[in-house]
């Protein structure tokens, strides 16, 4: 099968026959995407999902690092330095049908809060075995995209990567269907020392429109700020002398950037820009 290669060299900090959900998880997955999905560029990310009775926390690594170290120095009284990196985190809240999605623009931490969405799984009678786990193959359109995935139910956790869930098992290996995102597991194993609710960063909730309008905006004119004095910028040559940017040439090209690199994982909520 096209994934067994992908999965002869994963390494299983723990193996459970059967999981509960009484107790507290950390799942490590390798995301890889596209952020242009006409170019062949890939990216490829690790990322940590954290179960805990009914509520989960699906994020960077890097953050979840990066915050383990800033609680310790917060609790000593120790200077740190913050990390926002919440692109693609997503917290669930199972009991009460409720997730928050998290994204960032600039200096802001942006967050939507919202019902959990449902999913409707078609589970096929496709079989293998990924790792040390039986799978089994399910298919979903979700938000204008196709996905291909492979649950088992040796982990009695109906979770998965970003918002996915609902399985009758753990989703180990997801992939979209024109491989524009992909997620496959690489460990799991118990661990109590984490808290789903913390965030080093004071987010700004919002709702989808009003992020739909925040994006728009800073298409229009990105370098807003600094062109009104609220952010401080010292352009410098390659001599390092400071000169006065052409801050329309400068939006031209970040516009660019911006329209290329368009495709988020919830592909009914890319924006056509002009």
């Amino acid at each position: 099968m096209e994934w067994r290669s992908l999965f002869s060299t994963l390494i299983f900090v723990s193996l459970f026959s059967t999981l509960s959900y009484a107790q507290s998880y950390r799942i490590l997955y390798r995301m890889t995407y596209k952020p242009d999905s006409l170019s062949d560029e890939v990216k490829s990310r690790e990322m940590v999902l954290l179960i805990k009775d009914n509520e989960s926390k699906f994020y960077s690594k890097d953050q979840y690092l990066n915050d383990s170290v800033v609680m310790k120095r917060q609790k000593a009284g120790e200077e740190f330095q913050k990390k926002y990196d919440y692109h693609f985190m997503v917290i669930k809240d199972n009991s009460r049908k409720k997730i928050q999605r998290f994204t960032v623009l600039l200096r802001d931490v942006f967050k939507i809060s919202e019902k959990s969405p449902v999913f409707r799984w078609k589970i096929g009678t496709a079989t293998g075995k990924i790792g040390a786990y039986n799978c089994q193959k399910a298919t979903l359109t979700y938000s204008n995209r196709t996905w291909e995935a492979w649950f088992t139910t040796d982990i009695a956790l109906q979770n998965g990567p970003y918002v996915f869930d609902g399985l009758p098992g753990l989703i180990v290996y997801m992939k979209e269907a024109k491989n524009n995102y992909e997620f496959s597991l690489t460990s799991i194993k118990k661990d109590e020392n984490f808290d789903i609710h913390y965030l080093s960063a004071l987010p700004l909730e919002v709702t989808a429109k009003q992020l739909d309008k925040v994006r728009r905006d800073y298409y229009n004119d990105p370098y807003r700020e600094m062109k009104a004095g609220n952010v401080k910028v010292r352009w410098r040559d390659e001599n390092g002398r400071e000169f006065t940017p052409d801050y329309q040439q400068l939006t031209r090209t970040q516009q660019d950037y911006i329209k290329k690199h368009n495709n988020p994982i919830e592909l009914a909520e890319a924006i056509r820009y002009p």
